[in-house]
């Protein structure tokens, strides 16, 4: 059931980007029926870009939602259909997209004035550039972490933004010791699962482990 759940996400994210891509390649025949060369970095150009990141980003944050629950619907051994999973992820994207604009604009506030600091004064000075990055793993880590049981909640549980965070929030008070080591073993297999072959075994067995034992314990504290 882990297994199949992660294979209908690899499956959708793949669709999404091949979705992504044909949004590029209408863009390139409209300037091709206009007469217009591609310039990769002109104005039109950069606001397809992130047209097309955005969308890209919306739709699959609606898919982490739809994992979540597959993962969840697997612990009752319930097994999620190819539509139930599509048709959850798009549900749920609105909410999954606004807690991660939430989380990165946390982010660029924390780390912002950091990286703003170094770029016009600190950088022409030794070892700088190592002390900003650190700050940067530090403030990026921390601040997925605190977020995390956020998707979570929304994705598993169905819950709105703001009780999504208001869970997540009552739940890093609670398990904050516990959630650290669970988020810490999360984070290396999440790396692991970029590393060629492996990526297979993390993908199908051990990033469904460790990401069902955190909806587990956010359950367990209430998540619902």
């Amino acid at each position: 059931m882990f297994a199949w759940s992660s294979l209908l996400y690899v499956f959708m994210l793949v669709v999404f980007l091949f979705g992504a891509l044909s949004i590029f390649l209408v863009y390139f025949i409209i300037l091709s029926i206009f007469g217009q060369g591609f310039d990769p970095v002109s104005l039109g150009s950069i606001g397809a870009y992130i047209v097309i990141t955005l969308l890209f980003l919306f739709f699959t944050s609606g898919l982490n939602a739809a994992l979540a629950k597959a993962f969840h619907s697997a612990l009752s051994n319930e097994k999620t259909s190819l539509i139930k999973f599509y048709s959850y992820a798009i549900d749920k994207a609105p909410e999954m997209f606004a807690i991660m604009l939430t989380r990165d604009l946390v982010w660029l506030l924390l780390a912002g004035p950091g990286i703003a600091v170094y770029i016009y004064f600190l950088s022409p000075y030794q070892y700088m550039d190592a002390a900003i990055g650190i700050y940067v793993l530090a403030v990026t880590f921390i601040v997925h972490m605190l977020f995390t049981p956020a998707f979570l909640s929304a994705g598993t549980f169905g819950t709105d933004v703001y009780s999504s965070l208001r869970h997540a929030l009552h739940f890093i008070v609670k398990r904050h010791v516990f959630f650290l080591v669970m988020f810490v073993i999360f984070a290396i297999v999440w790396l692991l699962s970029f590393i060629p072959f492996i990526q297979l075994v993390t993908l199908f067995f051990a990033y469904p482990v460790v990401y069902s034992a955190m909806i587990i314990m956010l359950e367990k504290e209430g998540g619902e």
